[in-house]
């Protein structure tokens, strides 16, 4: 056995072991074993064990990574010899925490070939051996507990596809006590994270447990109300929920095993509970429903703060002249409107100036009222493009601004944002629970501004907050539509327009081609060579293609990502690579974080520049972002990058690129919507290629999903200002509203 790769997060565990099996498929054999007459082969699994003293049986299926054929471990039993040897091994291998070699020796010298039966009954005997305390007693019952447990739930969910990974988050949920609970109470899963509802009711209906469980249709109703919040719904309609739910716990039963009022029982059962909340016919997840709830009020409760309007004509003229701009007519009214209010909206699209106005609300600003400003964007490259262009330093991503970082969304130190006036540009990419999080850190005497392109893409997570923003019909907007960024000349900001105008007769010219084919494999061909062609001419910093998929089509961004590599930087002999399970990264690789750190945000490109290895050998990655920001990543912190030769739309938004290529074909017909190409093309700052069936496009253009989920924020803004309004009316008008 020779270890390659093994996460110290998750166990994921990447080895070569040796067997005399002559079944294993030539072109999985390791080439090196093979020269010495051995049969040696990868496994990829979850907590493989890592030594060469126990014999492993595995069971799973030969699968082609992109690196070679390598055996995906689906379980495995460990078959300890009863030697010394391989008692000793065993013990040492890091399978039982807190036992190394002199501790595994010292226990085999005192109960010899029963070493492990002492284990397992009459562990306390370990306290004889010299260096067993107490506290590393428990430990070593800990640790020998869950292997003999994890062995156990592996063989029992075998038949089920359960990955070692999702065994060791059942392990970690119900400790000792988890084969009892699957085989009892099965449908108690869905309380794992990373367990969907389908699978869980799969076991439980294999196992024959009671279908009409509350604890299953309580799984069921959870697992159709956050399946409506992927699709961006905040809430389902009760009818709608109850008749999903009779479909899904039903489904493919030769009876009736749950009825509609076993479904209104334990709905009564949630509420009670503060798990869902009815909103007249209206089911929320309870958490959602008060961010909505909340949210609306603070904005409402904004609007009507005591900050005094400010009048800034001559502030207005001086700054055009110093900063060498000069506004139209409706953008002089946008910078008026945001001093007028202690809420004001701007929004346009791409090159309609947002940018530009801002540039001159923050001029105005520190003449006027010092320096007491912020300005945050959702994504790292929105925010520091948004300092590039208005040349203020104070932007920083939302998540940084707000706290929330460090993998939860709240932190024990909360506190308001302490500055006079606040900015958060690509408002559309805000959904409802960073909405929550932002607005109650909002101060009373904070003015606020917000921008962003409303016919963009809505936020990835669940709500349509900018839209409903404007729609509510309370806040003060500005709507900016003569395009200044990419010239009169140019066809893109053309085009945008007619896409949103729902008009399928696209120009074609210099800086957007059109590029014809049939079938995705055909898309991808073309993307590929011309993403190569533009990189030489542009490097590749300035060349992007944006894809709506990420996986199931050749011209989805993993396949993509995969078919490129080789090309864009292809090995070189004595150069250094990094091989971890399925990805290989040399330096110059072009990669995309995807993870909120300090220091890189979420949506930040950067290069591998080169690989180290520390005092230990642990292999370290240099990697290089935007402004010269560099972050060095250990091998299990390399899934918070991905390659990014290929990205999705949604991951492009707050960003622009010189040159973007466009695969759009049938195969994205889940796709194929108008804010989403809308979005793609907007993202081009000189060049747009986009290549596909014109079918697919028109398809696209005609296809307008915006506005359709399902919020009532912008209602629930309306009746918080109308109650607001009436509290600051007179009594007697108070009274005459009453009655």
């Amino acid at each position: 056995m020779s270890k390659r790769y093994r996460s110290e997060e998750n166990g994921y565990t990447v080895a070569v072991y040796c067997t005399e099996d002559s079944s294993v498929p030539l072109p999985a054999r390791d080439k090196r074993l093979m020269s010495s007459g051995l049969i040696g082969f990868t496994a990829v699994g979850y907590s493989l064990p890592l030594t060469d003293e126990i014999e492993l049986e595995m069971e799973g299926e030969w699968e082609d990574s992109g690196y070679g054929l390598q055996f995906k471990v689906e379980s495995f039993m460990e078959i300890v010899p009863r030697t010394r040897e391989g008692i000793i091994g065993y013990l040492s291998s890091g399978a039982i925490k807190g036992v190394k070699a002199k501790t595994a020796e010292a226990i085999y010298r005192e109960f010899g070939l029963d070493t492990l039966e002492v284990m397992e009954k009459t562990p306390e005997k370990l306290l004889r051996i010299r260096g067993i305390s107490e506290r590393k007693l428990k430990d070593i019952e800990k640790s020998f507990s869950q292997n003999k447990t994890f062995r156990e739930l592996m063989t029992f969910l075998a038949p089920f596809h359960v990955t070692p990974k999702k065994v060791n988050m059942i392990l970690q949920t119900f400790k000792e006590d988890s084969i009892n609970i699957i085989r009892q109470r099965p449908f108690m899963l869905c309380a794992v994270k990373g367990f969907g509802f389908l699978t869980v009711d799969e076991i439980g209906k294999q196992l024959c447990r009671t279908l009409n469980d509350p604890i299953r249709i309580s799984g069921g109703i959870s697992y159709l109300l956050h399946e409506s919040m992927k699709e961006g719904h905040l809430y389902m309609p009760r009818q709608m929920l109850v008749e999903k739910a009779l479909q899904l716990l039903n489904k493919d039963l030769a009876y009736l095993a749950v009825t509609e009022q076993d479904i209104s029982s334990v709905m009564y059962r949630l509420i009670m509970q503060k798990s869902i909340v009815m909103d007249g016919e209206r089911v929320y997840i309870f958490q959602q429903y008060e961010e909505e709830n909340l949210t609306a009020s603070m904005v409402a409760g904004k609007l009507f703060s005591n900050i005094l309007p400010m009048e800034v004509e001559k502030e207005l003229e001086a700054a055009q002249a110093d900063l060498s701009i000069s506004l139209s007519e409706r953008q002089k009214q946008a910078v008026r409107m945001v001093f007028q209010n202690p809420v004001s909206i701007i929004t346009g699209g791409p090159g309609t100036g947002k940018t530009t106005v801002l540039k001159v609300i923050l001029y105005i600003y520190g003449m006027k009222c010092g320096k007491q400003v912020q300005m945050m964007a959702p994504t790292g490259r929105a925010a520091r493009r948004m300092s590039e262009s208005t040349g203020n330093p104070d932007s920083s991503t939302m998540h940084m601004a707000l706290g929330l970082i460090g993998g939860t969304d709240y932190t024990p130190d909360f506190s308001y944002l302490n500055v006079e006036f606040l900015n958060v540009d690509e408002t559309s990419m805000v959904d409802m629970h960073l909405a929550y999080e932002f607005f109650r850190r909002v101060k009373a005497d904070t003015r606020v501004l917000l921008l962003g392109d409303v016919d963009q893409l809505p936020s990835v997570g669940a709500g349509d907050v900018f839209r409903q923003l404007i729609g509510c019909g309370m806040i003060p907007v500005t709507v900016l539509d003569l395009v200044y960024r990419q010239g009169a000349m140019s066809t893109i900001p053309v085009n945008a327009r007619r896409i949103q105008e729902n008009r399928t007769d696209l120009i074609e010219g210099e800086d957007f081609v059109i590029v014809p084919c049939k079938g995705a494999e055909a898309a991808a061909d073309i993307v590929r060579q011309i993403y190569l062609d533009e990189a030489v001419k542009n490097g590749l910093e300035n060349v992007q293609i944006l894809t709506p998929y990420r996986v199931k089509t050749a011209a989805g961004v993993q396949e993509l990502n995969r078919t490129l590599e080789d090309m864009v930087n292809p090995p070189i002999s004595g150069r250094k690579e990094l091989n971890l399970g399925n990805e290989v990264f040399r330096p110059g690789d072009k990669v995309l974080q995807n993870k909120n750190t300090e220091l890189v945000s979420n949506g930040d490109m950067g290069f591998i520049q080169d690989f180290s290895q520390d005092e230990e050998g642990n292999v370290k990655v240099k990697i290089l972002f935007s402004e010269n920001r560099i972050a060095e990543y250990g091998t299990e912190q390399m899934d918070m990058v991905e390659h990014a030769n290929a990205i999705t739309v949604h991951k492009s938004q707050g960003s622009e690129c010189p040159v973007v290529i466009i695969p759009w074909v049938r195969a994205f017909y889940t796709m194929m919507k108008r804010n989403i190409l809308y979005t793609a093309v907007t993202r081009a700052k000189t060049k747009v290629y986009l290549v596909g069936e014109k079918a697919a496009i028109s398809q696209a253009i005609r296809t307008d999903d915006s506005g359709k989920r399902r919020t009532m924020l912008g209602e629930r803004i309306r009746l918080y200002y109308v109650q607001h309004q009436n509290k600051n009316k007179p009594e007697n008008e108070q009274l005459k509203l009453a009655v």
